[in-house]
């Protein structure tokens, strides 16, 4: 059995800084998704259908003065979701949040995201391959 290097162990207990806002949704968390984008608007209808009563998602645009605490390029480069407690989620870890919240069969995928090591690497490398090719996986998806 291969060992984990010493410092990949570290860095796995290493707690993750996470942004708060200071007024948060006060009845679903809130999905907020770039509005400009075809493949993200495609996607939050999916989740809109899906997830409506679990979930309120809605564009970036309209909500980016609503919270301050998220810089600016966070929006523009990967979902972000607003839990009640105020804690906001980016990219992978947030599209995994918003499903486990529709509690969808796919929701087992936060549990390894959270604690498999190298799961959220991974899946993070997975997000920004498909956020910085947007036009394209909007493409083979047909929109």
């Amino acid at each position: 059995m291969l060992a984990m290097p010493r410092l990949a162990r570290q860095h796995h207990r290493m707690p993750i800084v996470r942004l708060r806002v200071a007024m948060p949704p006060t009845e679903r968390p809130l999905l907020l998704f770039d509005g400009d984008c075809q493949f993200c608007q495609q996607w939050a209808r999916r989740w809109q259908t899906a997830y409506a009563v679990q979930l309120a998602v809605v564009p970036s645009q309209g909500a980016r003065d609503q919270f301050p605490e998220i810089p600016s390029a966070a929006y523009d480069e990967a979902l972000q979701l607003i839990e009640l407690d105020g804690s906001v989620y980016s990219g992978a870890n947030a599209a995994l949040r918003a499903i486990a919240h529709g509690r969808s069969r796919r929701g087992f995928l936060l549990p390894i995201y959270e604690s498999v090591p190298g799961a959220a690497l991974l899946m993070e490398l997975g997000y920004r391959i498909v956020a910085r090719h947007r036009r394209i996986f909007s493409m083979l998806m047909g929109s």
